[in-house]
């Protein structure tokens, strides 16, 4: 007989088999959990990779969106620019600094341009002034990419020109996130801020500051955002479309502005027609 208040056997053996199921039931559920946490984990890594390669695929070209319009910049027929003269620009955005000399280099007269590359206004001067650029030297290193609201551009960022009539530094100061960049030259940073720089793009000719070149004439049309730059470089090519009439006559305006520093060398550049035309707008 068994003694009083102890457990039966039968009593024991219950109590151990409601011990072992509620040992497996938290076993369970801390397998269950240790799996929700890999899962939760997985997905907030897949997260963040997505946001990055969205983050990097907003500021450079796309698979498809098409990177020809780098080399359409340095390869505009003389002839469609002067269909075009100075096009949809009444007047050059250039300020004439009072008592401003052209700065020499080499022999050669100077231009500086200091942008960033997330700059928007810096996306669209780009075009001309590469164009306009390209009919005194040539460029090497050109290199496709996005401005901010995204305008197709290029980055002068580890690229080089050279040329026999003018030379040219231009800095990305910035990255396409706001970051810094590029370092500007201490020479380069005192000539900015003895003429007033307050913003990116800014070009420096000694005899001129231009501080945001071409705005309207690419604003007020709103055909470059999110546009792929090989569309917009074909319809620069046709004389008849908005984009023609304000990229490149901010092009023959910009190289009647340089045809000034250089005394109008090359003559067969700085007397055609499109730079003779543009030059009525040069201050």
């Amino acid at each position: 007989m068994a003694k009083s208040g102890k457990p039966s056997k039968a009593q024991q053996e219950s109590a151990r088999a409601r011990l072992a199921a509620e040992r497996k039931k938290a076993e369970a559920d801390a397998r269950r959990k240790k799996v929700f946490g890999i899962a939760a984990a997985a997905v907030a890594l897949l997260l963040v990779v997505v946001g990055v390669i969205i983050a990097i695929g907003m500021n450079r070209p796309g698979e498809g969106a098409g990177t020809g319009y780098v080399n359409a910049l340095r390869e505009v027929p003389a002839e469609t620019l002067d269909a075009v003269g100075y096009g949809s620009l009444d007047s050059s955005p250039a300020r004439a600094i009072p008592g401003g000399e052209v700065q020499m280099e080499d022999g050669k007269p100077r231009i500086l341009y200091i942008g960033a590359e997330y700059c928007s206004y810096c996306g669209f001067t780009r075009w001309p002034l590469t164009i306009a650029l390209e009919r005194f030297g040539d460029f090497e290193g050109l290199k496709p990419a996005f401005a901010q609201g995204r305008i197709p551009t290029v980055s002068y960022l580890d690229s080089t020109y050279t040329s026999d009539y003018v030379a040219f530094k231009g800095y990305e100061a910035m990255d396409t996130q706001g970051r810094p960049l590029e370092e500007i030259s201490p020479e380069d940073q005192a000539i900015a801020t003895e003429h007033g720089m307050t913003g990116y793009p800014w070009l420096y000719w000694g005899t001129h500051t231009s501080g945001t070149p071409f705005g309207s004439a690419f604003t007020d049309g709103g055909y470059m955002p999110g546009i792929p730059g090989d569309t917009i470089a074909a319809k620069m090519l046709d004389t008849s479309t908005p984009e023609s009439q304000a990229i490149l006559g901010a092009a023959n305006v910009t190289t009647a502005q340089i045809c000034a520093l250089t005394g109008d060398q090359p003559s067969d550049v700085c007397t055609a027609p499109g730079v003779v035309a543009a030059k009525q707008v040069v201050r």
